[in-house]
């Protein structure tokens, strides 16, 4: 194919890339998650080197070693972040739920993904879009008495993000100390004058993999730092669906912008609070601040459990959770993600509960801000309607939330969405929440978020022109990248 002369430089380049991609092809066959990518990246490294070798590189690992290493190193040292953790784990257990009822598998099988409980004692608020969720965030800030947690995938240099820089710099100036952690991909548009500004007034503002090495930082573009945290005095936490940006409040091409968060105060707090602090052990390298770890239980007395999840897991936990909600279900699973594009195992856990007489409905937007996802998702139609799924697309602007609702007991808000990003790759958080009143307040906004929502039917996709269908098809192989 190439006519360079053995002694040319871009002859031994071409030689280095056969090379290299000849031994990657041994850990793409014996690490890639599933047979058919498994030959994909096989083939692609032995024949065409010059493309898959930087591809494999950056998009093929599957695991986040670095992060995975460093708890490693706390375990093995033994230093103040496991100590720490043994501490905080034998103060939660005074709040573990009982593990009886129907869901008791299910808690079980989540202790022994997270090292956490679901612990009672809490009260949980459902926070229905920015307009709600934006000023509680907002006030827990002003009254912050010792410390405030941010960590966001996005935060941008528009109107929202200045008030957010506005309020954080206030606060660190007058004693307040301020941590934020924000994701360098997600983020990519934020200026050095944002984040220089919040240095000069105290804040400790971080990129999620800090200042490594370049190369290595490069690597890891394809891990990102999802989650979206705010936690006050280790008192108040806020998780959910919401970035900082003028479109969380409609102020886009999108339009109106449906999402939610969720406000929480009791031993779920901590939990938030331990996976923020992780994060922030590898951003800064080891720089553990001091935080209150007292509990302060709530009379509500909700059950929750704050799972974070991550491609640093032994197992993809999100994945697994979903697998398992799915599987718990008995009269309902809906499920509410603005990016529906499962792995199989996934999928056809949602066709058994379907096949099962579970009400099964996923609520998706009819409108895009990736028109990739969107296209991949189309291809699940013809999948759908004879397992008795129903797919519903959401009319009334954008939706971007994050929610599961299973029966009439249990309920699901957070970061992770149901495409191979959140079930592998990014770094989310999700709270988990075993309460018949706050799931029947889960079930009312989701009705509403249905009656402004169209049924998807099937044919729709059928009577499609067959490049339409090809071109579906193709962004559903492209998936892993999306």
């Amino acid at each position: 194919m190439f006519s360079y002369p053995a002694s040319h430089p871009l002859f031994f380049v071409f030689i280095i890339l056969h090379i290299a991609g000849i031994v990657l092809a041994f850990p793409a066959l014996l690490y890639t998650r599933t047979p058919q990518g498994s030959i994909a990246w096989v083939i692609s490294l032995v024949f065409f080197p010059y493309v898959a070798v930087p591809l494999y590189l950056i998009l093929g690992p599957r695991r986040f070693e670095g992060y995975i290493e460093m708890r490693r190193t706390s375990q093995k040292n033994n230093d103040v972040l496991n100590l720490l953790s043994d501490d905080i784990s034998n103060q939660l257990k005074e709040y573990l739920k009982s593990e009886q009822g129907k869901h008791s598998g299910f808690f079980r099988m989540l202790t022994h993904l997270s090292n956490l409980y679901i612990c009672r004692g809490n009260s949980c608020k459902l926070l229905i879009d920015a307009q709600s969720a934006y000023p509680d965030i907002y006030d827990a800030i002003r009254n912050a008495k010792d410390y405030i947690l941010v960590e966001f995938y996005i935060i941008k240099s528009d109107l929202v993000g200045d008030i957010l820089r506005k309020l954080l710099i206030e606060r660190a100036r007058e004693g307040v100390r301020v941590y934020v952690i924000y994701d360098e991909i997600g983020s990519h548009k934020l200026p050095p004058g944002y984040i220089s500004s919040m240095r000069r007034a105290g804040i400790r503002i971080q990129p999620f993999n800090g200042k490594r090495f370049f190369l290595r930082n490069i690597v890891r573009v394809n891990f990102r730092n999802h989650r979206k945290i705010v936690v006050v005095d280790g008192k108040i936490g806020f998780v959910g669906g919401m970035n900082i940006g003028l479109e969380y409040i409609g102020q886009s091409n999108l339009g109106y912008w449906r999402d939610t968060f969720l406000g929480l105060s009791g031993p779920a707090v901590i939990q938030a609070q331990l996976t923020f602090l992780e994060d922030w052990l590898w951003a800064t390298n080891g720089n553990i601040p001091e935080l209150s770890w007292v509990i302060y239980p709530q009379p509500q007395d909700m059950s929750v459990l704050m799972l974070p999840s991550g491609p640093a897991d032994r197992v993809p936990t999100w994945r697994t959770t979903v697998i398992a909600l799915a599987n718990a279900a008995r009269r309902r699973l809906w499920i509410a993600t603005p990016y529906f594009v499962p792995d199989e195992a996934t999928f056809a856990s949602l066709q058994a509960a379907a096949l099962r007489g579970v009400d099964v409905r996923i609520l998706k937007p009819e409108k895009a801000d990736h028109p990739m996802v969107k296209l991949s998702s189309m291809t699940y139609l013809p999948e759908t309607v004879p397992f008795g799924i129903r797919i519903y697309h959401y009319t009334k602007g954008f939706m971007h939330q994050k929610v599961i609702l299973v029966d009439d007991d249990l309920a699901t808000v957070g970061t992770a969405n149901l495409d191979n990003r959140s079930l592998t790759l990014n770094f989310e958080i999700t709270a988990i929440v075993h309460d018949p009143e706050f799931a029947g307040n889960v079930h009312q906004m989701l009705k509403k978020d249905f009656d402004d929502s169209q049924l998807v039917d099937p044919k729709d996709y059928a009577s499609k022109p067959l490049l339409y269908k090809i071109i579906c098809n193709f962004f559903r192989l492209l998936a892993p990248i999306q």
